[in-house]
Parts: structure tokens; C-alpha cells; sequence
């Protein structure tokens, strides 16, 4: 029996990272430092004229860091704490400096101190639960994500990460539940729907797509639901809204070269469309020579349409592309057994 490479699926890695970023992004626009610029240049020259208001040193700090610019926004920020030692928002940033520098003792400790300051903040614990999952540490994780729920019973984000908690310790009834109070309290909560649905997906549950909808009226058109999305109706058989959403993939974004491989896929082996499908592996090799599976399955194409010599080449390129490529030996082999 002649065998094709699978249709790509995408794993869907928990991105704790990311959330850490985002609360960051939250912060800077919640936090209570007025937004007196968006230039270092201007606040420079406010911080020479007044020198003694610690929230410029901070904000300057909270730019810099957005620039990548780690020690001038340490430095800004240790002014800003010597100032007043007693502002839990500046040992929320202090926190998130030395999260990027990997410094993780003292990223916990002062995330301490911002919830010790202020004990009815949510953001200082949710910062702990982040990074104790980052860490790996679920216990102490759970423990913060459980705290931050005794102040606000609705913390969308607490959810999310209790969530995270229950899906990373093997608990995917209790994953799934709290993933799915998060979306409902929060409406926008796009990754809270983009990890429901690849755990939906991992168990071959169709109801990935409703959540990968869901993601996608968070953010109108991402890149990344639009690509799990087609291939959960690729999975469960729904092959026109398959190709519909690879095509709208491949318009808004045409370097996607796995959009243009699961549509030659289908056109090959679900539709029997030769020239389609070709069109598409075609499409996936330009944007990505190495793309070993693209180039074995125009291969299998030119061997289906009786273009032997063509399939022979294309077999012996999978070759050269990965040494010992099974698929491609196996294409040789069947060319070798008809004496072609």
C-alpha cells in the first residue's frame, strides 16, 4: 500500500512566557504612573527639571525596558525604589526586569514584596502563579492562582492559569473547565480559546472549532487560529471550509507554507486534483526548498499522472534532502519494481 506523509498539525506549546509579556503589557497601561510621554528623550529632560518625582525615573524605566533596554531601565528603576521604597508597582516592574534577565529568586522576591505592600492587588499574585508555572513548581503555583481568587472570584486570567496548572499536571477535565470560565468571563481571551481548542484537539474532539472561532473573534484573522482551525475541519472531514480557510491563509498571509501543503493534501488525496494539488505543493517548496514532505508528495503525484522520470527526481531531491527519507526509498522501490 502506497503511503503520503500526514497533513501537518501544529502542537500547541503553553505560553506562560508569553503570558508574563502580556502582563507586563497590562501593567504599563494600568499602572497609575501618569503617561506624561512616550519619549525618553522629553522625560530626560523632565527628570533634569525635577529630579525628585520618582514616577519619571519609573516610567523611563517601563520605556526602556518595552526597548530592550535592560540595565538603563534597572537603574532608572532603582532611583525611582530608593525614592519610595513603598510603591508595589515598581517592585512589580522590579520583578519583571530580573524575569528577563533570568534572575528567578529575586523575580519572586519582589513580586513578594508588591503583594506584602499590597495585599489586595491580584496582579502581584498572578505574577508569583506565572512564574511558579514557569518554573514548573505547581504547587506554590496553585497556591497564588488560589489566593488571587479569594480577592476576585471572576479573575479571568487566574482561571487561565489554574487552567495552565490543571493541563500541565494531567488534569484535562479540570483544564478544560477553568480554560472554558475564563473565555466566558472574558470574551477577548484569546489564548484562554486557543489552549481549550488544542486540548480539544488533542483528544480528536471536533468541538476544537468552536474555540478556535471563539479565538478568532478575539483577534479578527491571527495567523495561528485560522491555521488550527482548517485543520480541524481538515481532520473531521469538512474539506471545502478546509480549503476555504487555507486559501484565506495563504491571502493574508502567503509565506505560510504549511497552509499551501495541507491544501495540495487534500486536493491529492481526499479530491483526486492532480493539478491542484500540485499547484500547492509547488507553493509550499518556493517558499520553503527544504520542505522534504512537499517534494516527496509532487513525487507521488508525477508517479499517479505516469510522469515517472519527474517522479524519480523528485524522490532522489526528498533523498538529498533527508538521507534514508522511508517514503521516498519506498517510491524509488516501486519505480525499480515496474522497470521505470
Amino acid at each position: 500500500m502506497i503511503r503520503f506523509p500526514k497533513i501537518i498539525l501544529i502542537i500547541l506549546v503553553v505560553a506562560i512566557a508569553a503570558c508574563q509579556s502580556n502582563q507586563t503589557e497590562k501593567h504599563a497601561k494600568e499602572e497609575t504612573i501618569p503617561t506624561v510621554s512616550d519619549s525618553i528623550e522629553i522625560l530626560t529632560n523632565m527628570i533634569n527639571n525635577d529630579s525628585a518625582d520618582y514616577k519619571l525615573y519609573a516610567h523611563r524605566a517601563r520605556l526602556n525596558l518595552e526597548k530592550g533596554l535592560v540595565d538603563p531601565a534597572f537603574r532608572d528603576l532603582s532611583y525611582a525604589i530608593d525614592m519610595n521604597p513603598n510603591d508595589p508597582d515598581l517592585y512589580i516592574l522590579l520583578g519583571d526586569i530580573y524575569f528577563i534577565i533570568g534572575k528567578k529568586e529575586n523575580c519572586l522576591q519582589s513580586y513578594r514584596k508588591a503583594a506584602q505592600l499590597n495585599p489586595d492587588s491580584e496582579e502581584p499574585l498572578l505574577k508569583l502563579a506565572e512564574t511558579y508555572l514557569i518554573l514548573k513548581e505547581y504547587k506554590q503555583a496553585l497556591q497564588y492562582i488560589e489566593q488571587t481568587l479569594g480577592i476576585n472570584v471572576e479573575n479571568a486570567e487566574a482561571y487561565y492559569l489554574k487552567g495552565i496548572q490543571k493541563m500541565e499536571t494531567g488534569d484535562t477535565t479540570n483544564a478544560l473547565l477553568n480554560l472554558k470560565i475564563a473565555g466566558n468571563l472574558d470574551s477577548t481571551y484569546y489564548e484562554a480559546f486557543m489552549q481549550t481548542g488544542g486540548l480539544y484537539t488533542a483528544m480528536g474532539d471536533s468541538l476544537a472549532i468552536d474555540f478556535y472561532k471563539a479565538a478568532l473573534k478575539a483577534i479578527p484573522d491571527e495567523e495561528r487560529a485560522l491555521l488550527l482551525l482548517a485543520i480541524s475541519y481538515q481532520e473531521n472531514n469538512n474539506f471545502d471550509q478546509a480549503l476555504s480557510t487555507y486559501q484565506k491563509i495563504n491571502e493574508l498571509y502567503p509565506a505560510n507554507k504549511i497552509a499551501f501543503y495541507n491544501t495540495g493534501y487534500i486536493y491529492m488525496v481526499e479530491l483526486m486534483d492532480f493539478e491542484q494539488a500540485k499547484e500547492a505543493f509547488h507553493q509550499a517548496i518556493n517558499i520553503d526548498h527544504s520542505y522534504v514532505e512537499a517534494v516527496y508528495n509532487l513525487g507521488r503525484i508525477y508517479e499517479e499522472t505516469g510522469d515517472y522520470d519527474l517522479a524519480r527526481i523528485q524522490y532522489k531531491q526528498a533523498l538529498e534532502l533527508e538521507t534514508n527519507y522511508p517514503l521516498a526509498i519506498e517510491g524509488l522501490n516501486r519505480l525499480d519494481d515496474r522497470g521505470e
